[in-house]
This record gives C-alpha cells, structure tokens and sequence, in this order.
C-alpha cells in the first residue's frame, strides 16, 4: 500500500493543476499563436508575476501542445522557449537562442551576425511563437546599460521576425519595457499572474478548490478538516496564496506521514512539511501548523515570503 501511496505522491508532483488564473493566462498564450496561424498577425504578450505562481508550468505546457519534430533532417520548432543567462548580455542571449536551434557555431561571431543567424533559423525551423522566460536577470544581474541594450535589440527581433512573442518574468521584469517606449507598444497586453488573496471572494473560493482537488488526487486519510476555515487560513498563511507553494504543503504533509508511517495526515504532519518544503529555520510561533502560531504573514526580512527592492525570498 505505501509503495502504490509513493508511486502516487511522484505522480502527484508531475500534476498541473489548472485552476482560472492559470488557464485564463494558457489560452492567451494560445490565442496569439492560432491568429498568427490563421491570420498572419502577429501580437505578443508580458507575462509576469511572483515566484511560484506558475509562469515556468504555463511554458511548459505550451510547449508540449506544440511539439518538436523532425522534417527531412530539419528541426521544426512551433515554439521556441528561450531561459534568460543568469548574466545576461545581448550577445549571451542570443547565443542561447542559437543553442536551441542546435548551431553547432552558437558561440562565434557578433551580436549583429547571430540576430542574422537566428533570423533565418527562424524561418528555416518555422517558429510560430518564440517566449523569452526568466526576463527579469537583465534587471538584477546585467550592467547599468544592459536594460537599454536587450530592450532595443528585443524590439528589433521582434519587428523583424514578425513572430508572436512572450516575455516572461518576476514582476521587476516589466522595467525593461518601461526603458523603451517602442518596446513596449508592442507587448501592451498584459498577463500577471498573482498569489490568491483570501479577502477577495473569487479568490478564496479557488484557492480552496485547488486545496479540495490535491486532496481528492492523493485521497490519504485527514485526521483535520480541511474545509474548515482555519484550517484553509493557516494553508494560505504557509502559502501565502501562492500555488507553488500550496501543492508543496498539501504533497509535503502526504509525503511526511508515509515517511512516519502515519495511518492519517495530521496537523503535525503539515507543521513537519512546512519545515521541511517552506522554511526549515522557522520558530514555532511563526509556523502556521503549531498552536503557538501568532497569525502574521511570513512577508518581513528572513521570513520565506519576504520581497525587497523586487526580490524575492528563499525559493525564488
């Protein structure tokens, strides 16, 4: 039984819970591509939003609806995904994005040659949709000047491969927008992916759907109600509405009874799995599972929810 409970729980963390906001956020990503395809214009996107809210799952997903394929030795690629260099330049990025087509001279030349380069691979491997993830590297770890830069040469891949295009990022990405008007009349619409905040009703009613489902998925007995109230507040409290972070927990404190040999989830497992998932250092009164707990969002300076200057805390 606990070996089929294991097999679940991988299982489990491989499950893509599509709540509103994310699928609102897919078909949009969608919906540019088949008007391309259909229409030939072309429209692009900013999507940005918090660590954890589930931007890398929505690419992920997109990508696997358009698939990679192989045509006569040539490698076609409906959707082009390209990660940010932790130390980005123009002339890193684009030799990541010449990487993907699979150059074999990825590394040699100038900036201006691999933006010609990777012009004709778009062509040539027919890219209907190119997302630029990760974005927000430009703004933390390029130089003074690197925002201008990558704004600018973003703006000029853009009108020249006439290609729908998604950037992707935490919510200090939008600041290469704001250095470049042109740049940014082109990604004017807007997808930002936000943490379930429990006072507003929409809100609270699916951010405890999601909490209903991962129980339903995994069906490992309850000793605690969790429909009650409470019980969903400390949830968001060990969350902060985010919904990395909610299956974290929920997975987390059915990983820790079996690992106990616990016949059912109790509120002791969910106080371990917070330990162990969210905030190993936490004292008791700052974890939501124990009794002590003072009721205060995890959002100030060394608590795992903190944000300063656009950063965010341990598991960004």
């Amino acid at each position: 039984m606990n070996s089929q409970r294991f097999r679940m729980i991988a299982l489990l963390k491989q499950k893509v819970i599509r709540y509103p906001q994310f699928e609102i956020a897919y078909q949009q990503i969608q919906s540019i591509l088949e008007l391309k395809k259909f229409t030939g214009i072309s429209q692009n996107l900013l999507c940005i939003g918090a660590a954890g809210t589930g931007k890398s799952t929505i690419k992920k997903e997109v990508e696997k609806a358009y698939p990679r394929k192989e045509v006569v030795g040539v490698p076609i690629i409906p959707v082009l995904t390209v990660d940010t260099p932790a130390i980005p330049t123009v002339k890193n990025i684009a030799e990541t994005m010449l990487l993907a087509f699979g150059d074999p001279l990825a590394g040699k030349g100038t900036a201006e040659n691999k933006t010609v380069r990777i012009l004709s691979f778009l062509e040539k491997c027919r890219v209907q949709l190119i997302i630029f993830d990760e974005l927000q590297h430009f703004i933390d770890q390029g130089r003074k000047n690197t925002p201008y830069q990558v704004a600018d040469w973003l703006k000029n891949l853009v009108d020249k491969a006439n290609i729908p295009t998604v950037l992707m990022g935490l919510e200090r990405s939008e600041q290469i927008l704001k250095v470049n008007e042109q740049l940014r009349r082109r990604f004017n619409q807007r997808i930002h992916l936000k943490a379930f905040d429990l006072k507003d009703k929409d809100d609270y009613q699916t951010f405890a759907g999601v909490v209903f489902k991962l129980q339903e998925l995994h069906d490992y007995p309850m000793d605690i109600n969790i429909r009650d109230s409470e019980v969903l507040e400390r949830l968001h409290y060990a969350s902060n509405g985010i919904i990395d972070y909610i299956v974290k927990v929920m997975i987390g404190a059915c990983e820790t009874a079996l690992l106990n040999g616990n016949v059912s989830i109790t509120q002791e497992s969910f106080y371990e799995a917070f330990k162990r998932y969210i905030w190993s250092d936490a004292p008791d009164e700052l974890n939501p599972f124990h009794d002590k707990f003072t009721w205060k969002s995890l959002t100030q300076l060394n608590m795992p929810f903190h944000v300063a200057g656009g950063y965010s805390g341990f598991n960004s």
